[in-house]
């Protein structure tokens, strides 16, 4: 094992249950062969962490967060070449041995769902504390990714997120139309973005005046409020036959149905914010059956993506230096959890650091 002297203790926030989350100083995580100790420049705070928190759908004691980049200050044996990097880590990659990996679902295959990065105690990401360490299934399988020199670490931490959103994108039609996107927080603009971008016309749906304005400077044609003839409005501003697909980027029942009917026959809805099982979705049926219009799913990343993820994150088109608004230091996390709950004052992407004075 190589590398600079590492502390025996760090600062972590730890889920014990409940709806708050501990600060607490616990032992820096021991490294093997093949594993990586990365430290932690800044993690984002994920919708769908933020769920096993709230609707306790994970076992605590936990360390969540894995929309991370940091530096590796140790290695195993085996893995060096990655020493003194600094990286942004996936906590998931596929097997690319298994059925699921040969049809090119990755986010499906039984190794992917076997989280790779931990800060301690159970494998939950690890993110929301100093250091992780990340497992030698995912330092073989591609989850390490060098970062460019110089990039700054609030656009290092949109790597996850921005390639479940290329992921997302891969899945609409190939003939460009006219594109619904419900909600723009900060996954519903980074959609809105490459989008545009790539030809789309895109309408946003958004309850929050600040959102609204960020859509349409990153490339929407129009945006308008989930409750106000939502139906109407989308019918007003498609083509005649209706709007060629739509992203719900949202949960909301009630907008999904209104985007649905404002839908062409034979055009595509993509499900991308249900990101756990039992969710219940009431449609109607004839839409799909009837009318042939298709509803997919689009859940996490693609290890595919990752290069072309690394690469759009160095495009100048792309505002993503105004995606992460507020960086808390980890012994803030619950004003943090607060604000990504419920977003003001124009909050986008909310993160922690263990000193955001670096970022």
């Amino acid at each position: 094992m190589k590398g600079k002297p590492i502390p025996t203790e760090m600062t972590a926030c730890v889920w014990r249950g409940g709806p708050r989350v501990e600060v607490e100083t616990i032992p820096v995580p021991e490294i093997s062969r093949g594993e990586l100790l990365v430290q932690i420049e800044a993690c984002g705070l994920c919708p769908t962490d933020i769920k096993k928190i709230d609707m306790a759908l994970i076992k605590p004691p936990v360390i969540l967060g894995h929309e991370m980049a940091g530096k590796v200050v140790a290695a195993g044996g085996g893995a060096e070449e990655f020493l003194g990097k600094r990286v942004a880590v996936y906590h998931h990659v596929p097997c690319r041995n298994c059925r699921l990996c040969e049809l090119g679902r990755y986010s499906q295959c039984a190794g992917y769902k076997k989280t790779g990065t931990s800060a301690g105690f159970s494998p939950a990401g690890g993110g929301w504390a100093e250091y992780v360490t990340v497992a030698p299934w995912i330092v073989k399988g591609g989850g390490v990714v060098e970062l460019p020199r110089g990039l700054p670490v609030k656009i290092a931490i949109l790597m996850e997120p921005l390639n479940t959103c290329l992921k997302c994108v891969s899945a609409l039609p190939e003939r460009k139309g006219t594109l619904v996107v419900l909600g723009q927080g900060p996954v519903g603009l980074m959609l809105t973005a490459l989008t545009s971008s790539n030809g789309w016309g895109v309408f946003a749906v958004e309850p929050l005046p600040e959102r609204q304005e960020k859509s349409l400077a990153f490339g929407a044609k129009a945006v308008f409020h989930p409750e106000k003839d939502l139906v109407k409005w989308l019918q007003e501003v498609a083509a005649p036959l209706g709007h060629d697909a739509v992203i719900a980027a949202t949960e909301s029942e009630a907008a999904i149905n209104g985007s649905l009917l404002a839908l062409r026959p034979g055009g595509t809805m993509i499900l991308f914010a249900h990101t756990r099982m039992g969710q219940e979705l009431k449609i109607d049926a004839g839409q799909i059956g009837m009318a042939e219009k298709q509803i997919v799913g689009s859940y996490s990343s693609s290890i595919e993506l990752n290069s072309l993820t690394r690469e759009i994150l160095l495009d100048n088109r792309f505002p993503w230096g105004e995606f992460v608004t507020h960086l808390f230091p980890l012994e803030e996390i619950n004003n943090a959890l607060a604000l990504a709950r419920r977003p003001e004052g124009g909050s986008l992407k909310v993160a922690v650091a263990p000193d955001p004075g670096i970022a």
